[in-house]
């Protein structure tokens, strides 16, 4: 099996028949084998009955259904765990990226790249989601020290050595273009346009987009944890410096009456600190109750295509 296109499905039930057929036209020119494998998190609609009926009609397209919703990097994690290709290409059921753009990534994979990511030169997304992915990139950049592009996403074709070196990570938490990003390997890019969506709407609304986010950086990076120490001695140095201030004050007569505002604001700025840092703190130590339980990834319940 030279290539395998992986695809999680969410909400796709009226999208899969077209974006089969694209993948077809756009990968059987090339004159290799190839696959296709829909994976089924646990849509609310019939994405399922839909994948079983394109399985039935057409033995190149592999189904697997997982048990739940475990969320789109998990998906993306069962199909490569079961993709068989020398190449594996990863791409949304949106149709936002476009299956035409998957033979120029091959042809650059071949080139010796082990990991060629879509860079979408044009996005067709909404304000929201634009602005939200440039504050995270941003962040998640300040926040991890490393150089992540906000014009790439999963989208893209990676070499079996990479997609096994990833599959064999254990970590529980994981986020996919991050996780790829830290492992190495020579990569490149080809400029692609991002499409509208073919029908209805992302499922990532504002709540969904924060939880990715700070679940990716608190995955990737323990910098707060760092900033918090230095905020932590920050605020004691100030501390310190208002005790010697008040020692002299009293020596000196400069004391004043303390007032209600300045007490209370003190009071809520400091208690505020305190919790904001228990609450980082208390999100690395569930990131860790998280890992040590060792449950899996994902769990399939059904396959369809896929020899034992």
């Amino acid at each position: 099996m030279e290539l395998s296109i992986v695809s999680p499905v969410y909400h796709g039930e009226k999208m899969l028949d077209e974006l089969v057929r694209r993948i077809h036209e756009a990968i059987r020119p090339l004159g290799v084998d190839y696959e296709i494998v829909l994976v089924n998190d646990c849509s609310p609609d019939d994405s399922w009955g839909k994948i079983t009926a394109i399985c039935a009609a057409d033995k190149q397209v592999k189904g697997i259904n997982l048990s739940r919703n475990f969320g789109q990097p998990y998906a993306i994690t069962a199909g490569l765990t079961y993709a068989q290709g020398r190449y594996v290409a990863v791409i949304d059921c949106d149709l936002q990226n476009k299956p035409e753009d998957l033979p120029a990534m091959y042809r650059k994979a071949l080139e010796g790249y082990d990991v060629v990511s879509a860079r979408r030169v044009v996005r067709e997304d909404t304000f929201l989601k634009r602005m939200s992915s440039a504050v995270f990139h941003k962040a998640y950049d300040f926040l991890s020290g490393f150089e992540t592009d906000k014009a790439v996403a999963e989208f893209g074709i990676y070499s079996q050595k990479i997609v096994k070196v990833y599959c064999s990570i254990p970590e529980y938490s994981r986020s996919f273009v991050e996780l790829i990003h830290t492992l190495g390997f020579r990569k490149s890019t080809v400029d692609v346009c991002h499409d509208h969506r073919a029908e209805g709407k992302s499922s990532y609304n504002l709540r969904r987009l924060l939880t990715l986010s700070y679940n990716s950086i608190i995955s990737n990076s323990n910098r707060p944890l760092h900033l918090a120490v230095s905020l932590g001695l920050v605020m004691s140095a100030l501390s310190f410096l208002m005790a010697i201030y008040n020692i002299f004050a009293k020596f000196y007569g400069l004391n004043e009456v303390v007032g209600y505002t300045s007490t209370i604001f003190s009071i809520w700025f400091v208690g505020g600190l305190l919790l904001f840092m228990m609450g980082i703190l208390g999100l690395y130590i569930g990131k860790i109750f998280d890992q040590v339980k060792g449950r899996p990834s994902f769990i399939v319940s059904d396959t369809l295509n896929i020899e034992a």
